[in-house]
């Protein structure tokens, strides 16, 4: 009878390898057989009862199992080795290598594997400042490459059209509307159906001065949430080679209030780590309340991204456009910018043109009038109810400029509980409005 061949009687070491820890066990057999032990970094993790990760075992680079235990509880390692000792493969072993041998090398390399991955994972560097290095952006004053940008408005204000202008603009490289470097975009549909958005792509290539039929790359995951299929999105990035991903919108990410810190900070640490020490960048979408307090809740939203953008849109009756203006409230490193403004058309079926405009063309967006409101209140104190066109007699401002703004601060109990004009008796143009603290 043949004598059976030992296997190593070293003791398994476990290293650091890449995204995850290993370790391997060279059988002394007749076909030399190697098992592989690996544990991913990102499912090495400490919870309450104890230290978890997912553990997958490789014969020849062929995958016997994997599960996702507690490394602390030798009754969930022994189960294991008995799950992987039912295969034939391993089964084909035994001779050299039994069960209560892959017990031994799981009870090391489990009891070693989180502190090999703290001990050799991230390391402080001595880092040598050099201010002469260049900041590289997709799109100048708003995009920074390896960083994040969110676009935040009240709902209906233009900011799916902006973003998706965005994400066109770079993908073809195209500078219309603004200074771009081309990068391949990835545009992530939380929020519409997938045929309203080729109706939109349609339109926006239009915009541009595209063929209706350029394509642009889309993950139409309407009713799902970014936490869910944030390893597809990885998937994507790295099949295709995507620089910019746009995200619509974080308020659907589904990983809780976003008024509340903790969501805050996991949709925006999934975000920043899909571009992290990389040239990609991010674009999310976020929605404002009907307040119009800053976006969505949370300050992390803020300390998270590199620009932040708030839109306002305005209409000119004369030309029937729709003005959106870009204000950057927020950013690192690229100092303080004047705000832009985007002049889009639309017609029966959509947006048919966009353009750079000009405040002449957008009046009620000028700055100038940010103090609109105040004069308005200042001029009703104390005064029975007005109507719309004395205000504007009084102000000696446009009778569209002072309706724009009282709309725009109009209480409603139900949608904007913190406005201060109280609409009262009358009908259409003779409608009357007074302010009152609320």
């Amino acid at each position: 009878m043949e004598s059976e061949i030992p296997i190593s009687s070293s003791e398994l070491e476990v290293k650091k390898n890449g995204n995850g820890v290993e370790a391997f066990r060279q059988l002394y057999n007749e076909t030399a057989d190697v098992l592989h032990f690996y544990a991913p970094d990102k499912d090495l993790r400490t919870e309450r009862t104890g230290i978890h990760g997912r553990l997958e075992i490789y014969l020849n680079n062929s995958l016997l199992g994997y599960d996702n235990f507690n490394f602390e509880k030798e009754n969930q390692r022994n189960t294991f080795a008995g799950h992987i000792f039912k295969s034939r493969q391993a089964q084909a072993l035994s001779p050299v290598y039994d069960r209560e041998s892959l017990q031994t090398d799981l009870t090391t390399f489990t009891f070693d594997a989180y502190d090999v991955k703290i001990t050799h994972g991230i390391q402080s560097d001595l880092v040598y400042g050099d201010p002469t290095r260049e900041l590289s952006e997709f799109i100048k004053k708003y995009v920074v490459k390896g960083g994040g940008t969110i676009i935040n408005a009240l709902p209906k204000q233009g900011k799916s059209y902006i973003s998706m202008a965005m994400a066109v603009s770079v993908d073809a490289g195209l500078s219309r509307l603004w200074d771009v470097q081309q990068g391949n975009a990835l545009y992530i549909n939380l929020e519409r159906s997938a045929s309203s958005m080729i109706r939109r792509l349609g339109g926006v290539n239009t915009a541009l001065g595209l063929d209706y039929e350029r394509p642009l790359r889309f993950m139409n995951v309407r009713g799902r949430s970014l936490l869910e299929i944030i390893e597809n999105v990885k998937r994507q990035i790295e099949t295709h080679d995507i620089q910019l991903i746009v995200v619509d919108s974080i308020s659907r990410a589904g990983m809780g209030s976003l008024i509340e810190d903790r969501p805050a900070m996991k949709i925006t640490d999934e975000l920043n780590g899909l571009v992290e020490e990389t040239d990609k960048s991010w674009i999310g979408i976020a929605h404002r309340a009907w307040s119009n307090e800053h976006v969505f809740g949370s300050v992390h939203f803020l300390a998270a991204c590199d620009v932040m953008i708030d839109l306002e849109k305005s209409y000119n009756t004369t030309t029937r456009e729709m003005g959106v203006k870009l204000t950057v409230s927020g950013e690192n490193d690229l100092g303080p910018s004047n705000p832009e403004i985007i002049g889009v058309q639309f017609d029966a079926m959509g947006v048919t043109a966009m353009r750079k405009a000009t405040i002449e063309d957008f009046p009620d967006l000028d700055d100038k009038e940010a103090d609109l409101k105040d004069q308005i209140v200042g001029w009703l104190r104390n005064k029975p109810p007005q109507e719309i066109k004395n205000i504007a007699s009084a102000l000696d401002k446009p009778y569209g400029t002072i309706r724009t703004t009282i709309k725009r601060h109009q209480y409603d109990k139900n949608s904007k509980p913190k406005g201060i004009f109280i609409e009262l008796q009358g009908k259409f143009a003779n409608r009357t409005y007074q302010f009152e603290e609320v």
